[in-house]
This record gives C-alpha cells, sequence and structure tokens, in this order.
C-alpha cells in the first residue's frame, strides 16, 4: 500500500510539472505561430496519437443514443482548447494559469445551474474570496498604475475556457458510467479535430516546411506530454489517494507556471501577481471544501 501510495504521489507531481511548464509552451507556440495555427498543429498530432489507441481498443464505438452528448462533449473540447491557446497567446503564463484555477468554481456553479447539483455556502464564499483575490491582482489595472495592462481580451478567453470545460464534463458524467475515460475524451478530441484544422490561417504545406525543430518539439510535448501522459498519470495518482489529497496537487499548477514563466519566458513575479494569486487559491480551496460535503 506504501508503495502504490508513493507511486501516486510521484505521478500526481510528474503530471503538475507537466501542465503547469505546459502553459509556457502554449504561450511561445502561440506566438511563434498565431495561436490558430499553433492549434491546428497540435491537434494534428494529437489525431495521429489518439486514433491508433481508438482503433485497437474499440473506443470509437459510441452507442446512437450517446452520440448526441458526445456532440456536447466535443464542443465543449473545442471551446475549451480554442479559448485557452488564443488567452495564453495575449497573457503571461504564470498569470493566465493562475486565471485559470477558478475552473472548480465554475464546474460547481454550471452544475448547479444545468444539473441542479447543490451548492453549498462555502461554494458561495470561496466565489467572493476568488473575486477578492482577482481585485488585488489586477490592482495596478485597476488604477490604472501600470505601464503593461493586461489584455482584457485575453482574460476573458481564459475564463471562457474553463466554461467550456464544465461544459464538456456535463456532458462527459453521464457518458463515463458506459465508456472508458480515453473513449469519451479521444473521440471529444476528434470531433472538435476538424474544425480546429480548419482554423488554420496559413496552407499546411507552409506551415509543416516553415515550423522550426524547436517549435515541433514544444507542439510535441503539449500533444503527447500535456494531453496525454498526463490524462494517464492523473489518472494512477488518483486511483491510490484521497479525492481531497489528489484535489490538494492542484495549488502546485499556478506555482510551477509563474516558475517557469520566469525562468524560460523571464515573466516578472510582482507582489500583486503572489498575494492576488494566493488569495484566489485560497477561494479555490474554500469552494472545494464545501463541494467535498456532498
Amino acid at each position: 500500500m506504501t508503495t502504490h501510495r508513493s507511486q501516486a504521489v510521484v505521478a500526481l507531481l510528474t503530471t503538475m510539472l507537466i501542465w503547469g511548464t505546459s502553459a509556457v509552451f502554449m504561450r511561445t507556440t502561440a506566438l511563434t505561430l498565431t495561436a490558430e495555427n499553433a492549434l491546428a498543429l497540435r491537434y494534428g498530432l494529437l489525431v495521429l496519437l489518439i486514433l491508433p489507441g481508438l482503433l485497437v481498443t474499440g473506443g470509437w464505438r459510441i452507442a446512437r443514443e450517446h452520440r448526441p452528448r458526445l456532440l456536447i462533449t466535443g464542443a465543449g473540447m473545442f471551446g475549451s482548447a480554442w479559448f485557452t491557446i488564443q488567452g495564453f497567446a495575449r497573457v503571461a503564463a504564470g498569470l493566465g494559469t493562475v486565471i485559470s484555477m477558478v475552473e472548480p468554481i465554475i464546474i460547481a456553479l454550471l452544475f448547479w445551474a444545468f444539473l441542479r447539483e447543490p451548492v453549498s455556502s462555502r461554494i458561495w464564499q470561496g466565489l467572493m474570496v476568488s473575486i477578492a483575490g482577482a481585485a488585488v491582482l489586477f490592482w495596478p489595472e485597476i488604477t490604472a498604475s501600470t505601464t503593461n495592462p493586461v489584455d482584457g481580451v485575453g482574460i476573458l478567453f481564459l475564463l471562457a475556457a474553463p466554461i467550456s470545460w464544465a461544459i464538456y464534463t456535463i456532458g462527459a458524467k453521464p457518458l463515463l458510467s458506459h465508456y472508458t475515460g480515453f473513449a469519451v475524451t479521444g473521440c471529444s478530441m476528434l470531433l472538435a479535430a476538424p474544425l480546429i484544422l480548419l482554423m488554420a490561417s496559413k496552407p499546411y504545406a507552409e506551415l509543416l516546411s516553415t515550423t522550426n525543430a524547436q517549435t515541433w518539439a514544444e507542439l510535441f510535448y503539449l500533444a503527447a506530454f500535456n494531453s496525454l501522459l498526463g490524462a494517464v498519470l492523473w489518472n494512477c495518482g488518483t486511483r491510490h489517494l484521497p479525492g481531497a489529497a489528489v484535489g490538494a496537487f492542484l495549488y502546485l499548477l499556478p506555482v510551477v507556471a509563474v516558475a517557469a514563466g520566469y525562468l524560460i519566458l523571464g515573466e516578472p513575479i510582482t507582489p500583486w501577481l503572489v498575494a492576488g494569486g494566493a488569495i484566489m487559491l485560497a477561494g479555490v480551496a474554500l469552494a472545494q471544501s464545501g463541494t467535498r460535503q456532498h
């Protein structure tokens, strides 16, 4: 049992390292290729990685009565991928990751709105604390005391991404009682892929011939490690640890992302980022303690 727990901890720590550094590579590939082209090439790699697995495992076989719901998951997957890459093209990797950490609160509220799942007082309290943290985080922009204001559109995109992921989660929840997580996620990605591939702004012949080796390596990292290996390691970790312990690892994400942004991209670490991020994470932690009550 101790060995399994140790392996689970290592798996989750590795996942946080992968997911945290992925924010940096989302930003670098978006700035190098433009957001839509970076996403198109990454999804092209994902299709090549996912399709053989679905064919081998039979995960592509989705019953007719479940296909309408699968369309919902595909739409959510598209929105999550599109808004995330567009957001990181405009907002620093560390700051963007801090903003995206409100995702559990958004999911809880949408589950309440659409599935009538109960929302405890702690979730509402956590939302208020997170809003206060956001005020601290963006205080220089609010008071116009900064010469480099944060892109407001980028912030809206990064908030739209977890809303889209919540839509995916709402659609996927009933399907997971009939199919594996890989089947649901893989089929959702395949449904999102055609639209993403069509939105590339340059011909693929030009993209394939002009993309340098470093950018290809970053795209492969995002496709193979962030999207696939990260999910596998996350599942391995959650299998042997209680939910509360697993959730605690997620608070390492912004720490890794901020550190990676500083070390790789030279993104500044300001007192407002540290204080506001800490308050927002405290709000998310308070909200998640409320969801565990149910």
